[in-house]
């Protein structure tokens, strides 16, 4: 089953998707169907039980279903945590329910601030091989999102800083190595869809296959 099948057959409300995201999920989701998962979403309350039928449906009966959202819910595979990532009592609480996320998607305001301190929340609460998508990243350019051409303070701005960020240990320390950069190995960036790729990246030695005298 495609994602796309998932979101066609899931009944329970609307969901909303550009096409093109669908393909780019399935390449990049593979490795977790019908693996053990926890999938994070962030997501508003309108959409949370919709978007976790389709994912749940998509990622198979092992993986974990979770909704930061406005209200709790539970159901089998599918759960609903009102949502206060600032609160370290509440992360505490979800790593201890959860575990940490193989997946995070995050599908709420687009506003930049939240999307962006959000992010630095949720990579510390990540597997060091998981995967993070920030949807609908074309509002970076809509007023009506904060958004301007150029600006730094989006979430296209800061995700231009980041690049260099991830290549900290070239810069002769210009850039101080951080937690950014020790466990980020990539950064995927798609028309509206970013991808953080989490791995130990530390061997950044340069190889030959000859000896050399």
């Amino acid at each position: 089953m495609s994602l796309f099948d998932s979101f066609v057959s899931t009944t329970s409300g609307k969901i909303e998707k550009n096409a093109h995201f669908f393909a780019l999920y399935d390449r990049y989701l593979a490795r977790y169907r019908n693996h053990p998962c926890v999938l994070y979403i962030v997501i508003d309350s309108a959409h949370a039980e919709a978007q976790a039928e389709m994912w749940a449906r998509y990622l198979g009966a092992f993986a974990q279903i979770v909704c930061l959202t406005e209200h709790d819910f539970d159901r089998p595979q599918i759960h609903g945590r009102r949502s206060d990532l600032t609160d370290p009592s509440f992360r505490t609480r979800l790593l201890e329910e959860f575990g940490p996320a193989d997946i995070v998607i995050d599908d709420g305001t687009h506003l930049p601030d939240i999307t962006i301190s959000t992010f630095e929340i949720l990579m510390d609460l990540m597997t060091n091989t998981g995967l993070y998508f920030i949807e609908d990243t074309y509002t970076a350019y809509w007023s009506s999102y904060q958004g301007e051409v150029g600006r730094d303070s989006t979430v296209i701005g800061y995700t231009k800083a980041l690049i260099d960020e991830l290549h900290a240990s070239y810069t002769s320390h210009a850039i101080p190595p951080n937690a950014f950069s020790a466990r980020v190995c990539g950064i995927h960036i798609y028309d509206g869809l970013i991808i953080y790729e989490f791995g130990r990246n530390t061997n950044h030695r340069s190889m030959t296959n000859l000896a050399t005298s």
